[in-house]
């Protein structure tokens, strides 16, 4: 597990968010609640550490767009993330052993470069030792004047093992929110030898399939298992690779009359494509391995027809064994499962001005316990919300 705790304030919708993260983390609440604005906190920070602070921003409408409004219009200045975190200790001779650190970075406007992004503050802290002794706390000063809104923690050499360690670690979360033309695609990129990460629209995903069929066939075969549960008729999906021309595109296995069939990407519907994609995110080779350490994916249930969906929520589950997984979701559906706890979920709401977050309220712990509603039944009928004094 990579982030065990996520304290946000004033980034877009939250004014104060303090949650904690396990292994699998559902955010469930109605449209426009929060859900999305929370992932992309966590993306935030991930696309900070590959580009700038200033990019990353650049890509979300700019630090106006990023900054909270309270209820009466006024804009806060500034906004902070801290994330608790769990990575593997460098080095050998620590292989088995876990590294506990926190990370808090505040980005605000720079009043001497016409309000132009700046860090405001960073830090890097493990447990047990000086604050100061792995990443100092710096300010706007600290920073080069051509580079204010770069981040220590992505420059820290290969040296600082634990805070390298970390920066690898952050930068290793992937963001997944598909596209049924990009999983439909043929893919053209040239092929590599060793791993393929599934790209964050769906790119490579016949690579993906392809390279699992090869060196993981279990893996390959529990994302088959899924299609065909989930799929009517379906008996899986393939990754198809032409050396000769270095391309490659999806075809799917489909029971007819008795016989097994492959049918053409172009006539695969977008649910059956999506479904893949999402199996591929959570089972391929990187994340299996370690090499990818969280994955969020945007409403995974998209496109699948709802007396299925209760199969996909076992498959988070088990992929929650290899890497952290959180993903967002507006469906009751997803959560008619045996294997859908309680205490998977955060419930995101809004009142139309500022997000709140927390674990079910005591009110909806006792409708369950007492067996009046079911887990769906409880966010079908609206009742589901965050406990009292949950972050806003």
């Amino acid at each position: 597990m990579l982030l065990t705790r996520v304290r946000i304030e004033n980034f877009r919708s939250f004014a104060v968010c303090d949650v904690r993260l396990g292994p699998l983390t559902i955010l469930a609440g109605p449209n426009a609640a929060g859900k999305s604005n929370f992932l992309d906190t966590l993306r935030f920070v991930r696309d900070a550490l590959h580009t700038s602070a200033g990019q990353a921003l650049e890509r979300r409408g700019g630090l106006e767009d990023a900054l909270h409004r309270s209820p009466a219009g006024t804009q806060a200045d500034s906004f902070r993330i801290r994330l608790d975190l769990t990575v593997p200790a460098p080095g050998p001779d620590r292989a088995p052993e876990a590294l506990n650190a926190s990370y808090l970075l505040e980005v605000g406007a720079d009043p001497e470069a016409d309000g132009m992004p700046a860090i405001r503050r960073e830090e890097l802290s493990f447990p047990g030792r000086p604050a100061l002794s792995a990443l100092p706390e710096c300010d706007q000063q600290a920073r080069s004047d051509d580079w204010p809104d770069d981040l220590f923690l992505s420059k820290v050499p290969h040296r600082q093992r634990d805070a390298y360690s970390v920066a690898r670690s952050l930068r290793s979360m992937r963001f997944y929110e598909l596209h049924t033309p990009v999983l439909r695609d043929i893919d053209q990129t040239r092929s590599r030898r060793g791993d393929v990460v599934l790209g964050e629209r769906g790119e490579h995903l016949a690579r993906v399939l392809s390279l699992l069929a090869r060196h993981r066939p279990w893996a390959k075969d529990t994302i088959d298992g899924y299609v065909s549960t989930m799929i009517e008729n379906a008996a899986g999906l393939d990754g198809k690779e032409l050396e000769e021309a270095d391309l490659a595109y999806v075809v799917g296995r489909f029971q007819k009359d008795g016989s097994q069939n492959d049918i053409d990407r172009r006539s695969l519907s977008g649910g059956t494509l999506r479904l893949a994609g999402v199996l591929a995110a959570l089972f391929q080779s990187a994340a299996l391995d370690g090499a990818i350490p969280f994955i969020g994916i945007e409403r995974p249930e998209i496109s699948l027809h709802p007396p299925v969906m209760g199969a996909l929520y076992d498959a988070l589950v088990g992929a929650a064994h290899y890497t952290q997984v959180l993903v967002t979701t507006q469906s009751a559906d997803l959560l008619d499962s045996p294997a859908a706890d309680p205490d998977h979920l955060l419930v995101v709401r809004s009142d139309g001005h500022r997000s709140t977050i927390g674990p079910i309220d005591e009110t909806g712990r006792r409708l369950l316990a007492d067996g009046v509603l079911t887990l769906p039944e409880l966010l079908r009928s609206g009742e589901m919300r965050p406990a009292t004094g949950a972050a806003r």
